[in-house]
């Protein structure tokens, strides 16, 4: 366990699917309360790499990070195959991880920095190919750093992993932009045109409630440089900025309610 108590999962046996379909059941769950679109998310290969591999407890099983990682895209393959058969509208494989890439901090710490972002890229590809029938995203997490769960702040623009993400085979990829040290906006003329943009224009930090007003001010900005169709509106990060945060769920209904006023 992490020191505040949650608890932290290390791969140390080889992987073998146990209860697929885990993730569809809670859209027939959830299909049972609503007619509208409903999408379904699914980790990125290399964030479960990131957190889930260890080089000592994890190396009789998986020598390499790598090898783990690419041992856990059949499973989540899988798991897509069986929302895809469930009937969902978009299927979101979040990726936290190639947001690291952004910091040249971490960038240091690795031999080939571009490497590792496009090996994470080229699994969120073989994940995205068994989407059938519904729209493929990736999810661009700024604030919880895949590293430590949110507990760390990674600065910078996303210039540096602008060449992967023109990379990813997808329809749509959210992008948050409301953190500090985000960048600008301007990267949105770098992204292939084919991919809609989910603009990260709502707060997640806990007691900060944007108003409509800003948050159509922070979409107007990202209209200088995309087509109003390509732009849906998303909060940052869902509805915390980490796994640790404390979430009032009256204030996140608010937030949500601000969105689609702001959409309107």
């Amino acid at each position: 366990n992490l020191a505040d108590g949650r608890p932290w999962t290390i791969v140390v046996d080889k992987l073998a699917p146990k209860k697929p379909g885990f993730i569809a059941k809670e859209v027939a769950f959830l299909k049972q309360f609503t007619t509208k679109k409903i999408k379904a998310t699914v980790p990125a290969p290399a964030l479960l790499g990131e957190r889930m591999w260890d080089p000592e407890k994890s190396s009789s099983a998986y020598p390499t990070r790598e090898a783990f990682v690419s041992d856990c895209v059949p499973i989540l393959r899988n798991e897509v195959e069986l929302l895809c058969a469930e009937g969902v509208s978009i299927i979101q494989i979040d990726d936290p991880y190639l947001c690291l890439f952004v910091d040249d901090d971490v960038r240091s710490q690795y031999d080939n920095a571009d490497h590792a972002a496009d090996f994470a890229v080229a699994m969120d590809n073989d994940v995205a190919d068994a989407i059938q029938g519904a729209k493929s995203a990736v999810h661009l997490c700024r604030r919880a750093g895949a590293r430590v769960r949110g507990d760390a702040q990674h600065e910078g623009g996303y210039g540096p992993i602008l060449g992967q993400l023109a990379n990813l085979n997808v329809d749509h990829v959210t992008m948050e932009f409301t953190a500090p040290g985000s960048g600008d906006m301007s990267v949105f003329r770098r992204l292939p045109e084919h991919i809609e943009v989910g603009l990260g224009c709502v707060s997640c930090q806990p007691g900060q409630v944007d108003s409509p007003e800003t948050i159509v001010e922070r979409v107007e900005m990202a209209l200088k440089y995309l087509a109003p169709e390509r732009i849906t509106l998303n909060p940052d990060c869902g509805f915390a900025p980490g796994s640790a945060a404390v979430v009032n769920v009256d204030e996140v209904y608010q937030k949500l309610k601000n969105e689609v006023e702001a959409a309107r």
